[in-house]
């Protein structure tokens, strides 16, 4: 199955500026993640997307392809599903291709490894699905069960009441963690970037981090640091 891996990295960002180029253990989130797709041996291309030159630059010395974007599609309304069938046409036009899967990366995740790549393209492939989702573990403190809602002072379930089930009781729940969103040209054909019938992939919880704000890039600094990454 031939397998195009995706980097979309707009220079834009509402709660970090320039978030997709702070550094982590001493390289930017953009090159963690093309690093990382490149050494999943998974890929048959991969390609960073982006409006920005900076961003771009982070393309070199790697067997990447450097895609300019239009500005249209790096905007914060701009749509993942749409940044991909540019990025897909755009290279099978080059020459490249053609391409019976697409795996897309964001660069917010920066401690997936590559046997996460590598493991969430060849579920995709042996499985039959259309799509396969990386996700990580919801952590208990902030399960379903646990929220609740202020009404003035008043504290009521959002839910339902847990009723102080211990955490270890309450049903093991998951959530995307944004890693890697794999699916077949025949979904994206379709005009959606994940299937219905998507596939979980699951990651452990050291790897499954999702960098949004400035206090988890502290925290993956802080993490970074400690693991000499």
């Amino acid at each position: 199955m031939r397998t195009l891996g995706l980097v979309p990295a707009r220079g834009g960002s509402r709660r970090i500026a320039r978030k997709n180029l702070a550094e982590i253990g001493g390289r930017t989130l953009v090159r963690r993640t093309l690093q990382t797709a490149l050494d999943s041996g998974a890929l048959d291309l991969v390609v960073l997307s982006s409006e920005d030159d900076e961003i771009l630059a982070q393309a070199e010395g790697l067997d990447v392809v450097a895609l300019r974007r239009p500005d249209e599609l790096a905007t914060d309304r701009a749509s993942s599903y749409d940044a991909a069938m540019h990025a897909l046409r755009e290279v099978e036009a080059a020459g490249h291709g053609p391409f019976e899967a697409l795996a897309l990366m964001q660069c917010t995740t920066p401690f997936a490894a590559p046997e996460d790549v590598a493991g969430a393209i060849a579920l995709l492939d042996g499985s039959g699905a259309g799509s396969v989702v990386t996700v990580g573990r919801i952590p208990d403190v902030t399960h379903p069960l646990k929220l609740k809602r202020l009404d003035g002072n008043r504290l009521t379930p959002y839910l339902r009441d847990d009723e102080l089930t211990p955490s270890h009781d309450l049903p093991e729940l998951w959530s995307r963690n944004g890693a890697v969103y794999a699916s077949r040209r025949a979904v994206l054909e379709a005009g959606t970037l994940v299937a219905s019938d998507a596939l979980g992939y699951p990651m452990p919880e050291e790897r499954s981090l999702d960098v949004n704000t400035p206090l988890e890039l502290a925290f993956a600094r802080f993490l970074a640091d400690q693991r000499m990454d």
